[in-house]
């Protein structure tokens, strides 16, 4: 018998690659908020023309004024540290870091819907030892390889 359920209810699509969301948080002093506002303006159009790019948005909280929020969303992760590194963005970003906060801010999407879409799993980017390590580290392990020319061996656990 032929299965007559929406398609969204016969579970999540899987889609290879998580697209990644950046959240940037900012408490703004009032009388910065107009100016604050025009800059989100040029990050955001700055942002919107780095590939990879899918969709941005400037708020600002409801109960606490101070409080702005620029959220991203990218192809995955390497489109979103491109973008960061392009020098148009860099101009239009860097001068309203000084009201950022510190915390992390990108995020890998596991599972994704829209109102009018189907459910959407991706799978992790993250290295099995992403906690653990950071890109291009090792850990050290006994004598310099080689004697004293600064060398040291790496053991990639």
């Amino acid at each position: 018998m032929p299965d007559h359920r929406p398609a969204a209810a016969a579970g999540p699509v899987v889609a290879a690659g998580a697209p990644v969301v950046a959240v940037l948080r900012f408490e703004v002093p009032e009388a910065a908020w107009s100016d604050f506002a025009a800059a989100g303006e040029r990050v955001v159009a700055a942002l919107a023309a780095q590939r990879g790019f899918r969709t941005a948005r400037l708020g600002r909280s409801v109960d606490e004024p101070g409080a702005w929020l620029l959220v991203t969303e990218w192809a995955g992760p390497g489109a979103w540290r491109r973008a960061l590194s392009a020098f148009d963005v860099r101009c239009e970003l860097t001068p309203t870091l000084v009201w950022a906060q510190d915390a992390p801010g990108a995020f890998e999407v596991l599972y994704e819907r829209d109102a009018d879409g189907p459910a959407y799993s991706h799978g992790s980017a993250l290295a099995p030892d992403a906690a653990v390590i950071a890109p291009g580290a090792g850990v050290r392990t006994g004598a310099r390889a080689g004697g004293d020319d600064g060398v040291w061996s790496l053991d990639a656990r």
